[in-house]
């Protein structure tokens, strides 16, 4: 029967042609739009966690709390035995990378060695010559560098595009970082621009200079010590597991406190932090997903509002058909069911095509992005300056389903109409056609 009615559709263009290009474009649109929404707030995310956070992050408390003043001295000590302990109480899959947050005075000397210029800098410091470091590769360093090369000696930096344009900074020029050390105390020391670098993101790109994590010790007096431990999951991890395994290590972290490092300070109380606890990245999440929702919900909605007023007025051009076959003694709910069918079969249809058009739009937009910079640039957002979309099953779920469903439930509703009318009215209306 459902060859039957297969058969039925595609030879009758009035049943099945409008029904079928409105699920086709609704579930394209879905797609589409889901990809490029899940592209850019993954990539800001997985952009925050690169370069920033992780998706873990063991602090000192007391740094945390005044993060803002990059207060050295509230770092952590004792190198090894923290990273053991992070990797026997976190989940199996998760990378830890050593850390330091500062930041110094940046001055610029002339030709005769006297000041030219200088400004406050931010930077990082992390492992980028160990060759067991995945640094290098996490933050893409290698395609990143327009000019020079990678850290591979002691007092190396390398510096964003933007602030090195704006310093008159060249590769391979001597400048001097001044700021405060672990002690408290003033410290300056010189490093060698040895690579610039185009992070993607035009705020890091204006103020972000990256060193060696062993020369930042040195410099800050910070021997064996760091500030941040962060934590990196494989891509396939969802935020559930992020929270999931921040809870247990909170838990351990207490036992831990009760017999610590011998080298941290009696008042050192470090905790684990997930991505949804920075820069209120959490309430963005739960935004997101509502927005998500939202969009996935109004398209649903509209399909069904489209295919009811689609189904009534195929339905009146087969009134006739109807009364005769309720004449012929086909009860109602049978009748409906068939309805129900062609409804189904136009939904997979509809929203296989729809998948191949918003599947195609979203990988074309993930593998060539969209440039963006110019309308990020003064956000100072940790967003990409190419937004890309991403294709993932999720989305094509959150558009075929409703597809199918507001296919079905725009069918079912307009056939309700042949309950209102007899089967005598029906069969006239068959006579008068």
């Amino acid at each position: 029967m459902i060859g039957f009615l297969f058969r039925g559709l595609l030879r009758d263009k009035s049943r099945f042609l409008f029904p079928f290009s409105v699920v086709t474009i609704g579930v394209a649109l879905v797609v589409a739009l889901v990809g490029f929404m899940e592209g850019v707030f993954m990539g800001m995310i997985d952009m925050t966690a690169n370069l920033d956070s992780g998706h873990l992050r063991l602090v000192n408390k007391a740094f945390y709390d005044e993060e803002h003043l990059r207060p050295l001295d509230r770092s952590l000590a004792s190198q090894q035995e923290t990273r053991d302990w992070l990797t026997k109480h976190s989940a199996p899959d998760v990378d830890w990378s050593p850390r330091i947050r500062w930041g110094a005075i940046l001055d610029v000397p002339d030709e005769q060695g006297e000041t030219r210029s200088q400004t406050p800098v931010v930077g990082m410091a992390m492992d980028l010559q160990s060759p067991d470091s995945k640094e290098v590769q996490r933050l893409r360093l290698k395609s990143s560098v327009v000019e020079g090369s990678l850290p591979d000696k002691f007092n190396e930096m390398l510096m964003g595009i933007q602030l090195a344009e704006v310093l008159e900074v060249s590769v391979g020029q001597t400048v001097t970082l001044m700021g405060q050390s672990f002690d408290g105390g003033l410290v300056a020391d010189n490093y060698q621009v040895v690579g610039l670098v185009r992070f993607g993101v035009t705020a890091m790109d204006k103020k972000m200079v990256l060193i060696d994590l062993a020369s930042a010790q040195n410099t800050f007096y910070m021997e064996d010590m760091v500030t941040d431990w962060l934590g990196y999951f494989p891509p396939s991890a969802d935020f559930d597991r992020y929270e999931e395994v921040k809870a247990s290590m909170n838990t351990a972290l207490v036992d831990w406190m009760q017999s610590p490092p011998k080298d941290w300070a009696k008042d050192d109380f470090p905790i684990v932090l997930s991505i949804r606890d920075h820069l209120n990245i959490g309430a963005i999440m739960d935004k997101f997903m509502t927005i998500k929702g939202f969009v996935v919900g109004i398209f649903t909605f509209l399909m069904i509002l489209v295919l009811w007023n689609a189904g009534i007025l195929s339905g009146i051009h087969r009134y006739g058909e109807m009364g005769l076959r309720l004449a012929f003694g086909e009860p109602h709910w049978k009748l409906v069911m068939t309805l129900a069918i062609e409804g189904v079969l136009i939904g997979n249809l509809g929203s296989l095509a729809g998948s191949l058009f918003g599947g195609a739009f979203a990988w074309t937009l993930q593998e060539v992005g969209l440039n963006m910079g110019d309308s990020f640039a003064q956000t100072g957002l940790m967003v990409n300056d190419v937004v890309r979309a991403r294709v993932t099953l999720g989305g094509f779920i959150q558009g075929i389903v409703p597809g199918i469903f507001a296919s079905v439930a725009g069918t079912l509703v307009a056939s309700m109409a042949i309950f209102q009318r007899s089967e005598a009215n029906l069969f006239r209306e068959l006579e008068a056609g």
